[in-house]
């Protein structure tokens, strides 16, 4: 068997020492600092610095950017609006314009289409009278009536002129009646057929084709001799 080996009192007691001394020893203060580091956190400190310091005026740069654009869109919005309300009053002052010739010139072609019906309108009568008036012997009834209808009434010796190709239709139709009315009859060759003259010392009646035809045409602002 191997012998164990015993301390001594004396070891012991003197590692015991020892621990219990170092255990208690003050802490070493701290090495000194190296001059290279600390140039370099110096360094690193000013370059954050730097960059700090130019991240600000990029900053405020950007800033004074879009307060300059915005100003200067408000501005030409501003002068963009009021350039579009000018072209937009220029627009349409030529629109009313330019409606105002279509006007005029539409009233200016209605004139002239109805001018035109008027004329078409006056020789298609013109034709239908004087086909009625040869066609139609009794024409001259209806007119010799509104003569002797007129009023005030003729007086003095009234005489109903007639042309001479109507005097049997006076004589067929209206005897009576101009005998009733204290009215004679006689004839004009110069009188177209259809048309009558009513004379008295009271005055006179123009009811022949040519001055009744006249007046119509001058109703219409027409001139057209028949």
């Amino acid at each position: 068997m191997s012998e164990k080996a015993t301390p001594r009192h004396g070891d012991a007691h003197s590692a015991y020492q020892r621990w219990e001394m170092a255990s208690f020893d003050p802490v070493p203060p701290p090495p000194p600092p190296d001059p290279n580091e600390e140039a370099a956190f110096e360094a690193e400190l000013q370059r954050l610095r730097e960059a700090a310091h130019a991240q600000g005026i990029a900053s405020g740069h950007v800033a004074g950017q879009a307060l300059g654009y915005q100003a200067g869109y408000d501005q030409g919005r501003a002068q963009g609006f009021e350039q579009g309300q000018a072209e937009a009053r220029a627009q349409a002052a030529q629109l009313a314009a330019l409606t105002a010739s279509f006007g005029a010139a539409l009233e200016e072609a209605r004139a002239g289409v109805a001018n035109a019906l008027v004329d078409l309108a006056l020789d298609i009568a013109q034709q239908v009278v004087r086909q009625h008036v040869q066609n139609d012997p009794t024409a001259l009834v209806a007119v010799a009536r509104e003569v002797l209808a007129t009023e005030p009434a003729l007086t003095g010796s009234p005489q109903l002129v007639v042309s001479p190709a109507d005097l049997p239709v006076v004589d067929a139709y209206l005897q009576e009646e101009l005998q009733a009315h204290g009215w004679n009859v006689r004839t004009d060759p110069s009188l177209e057929r259809g048309g009558c003259r009513a004379q008295a010392a009271s005055g006179e009646v123009d009811a022949s084709i040519g001055s009744r035809w006249e007046r119509v045409a001058a109703a219409l602002g027409r001139t057209i001799p028949w």
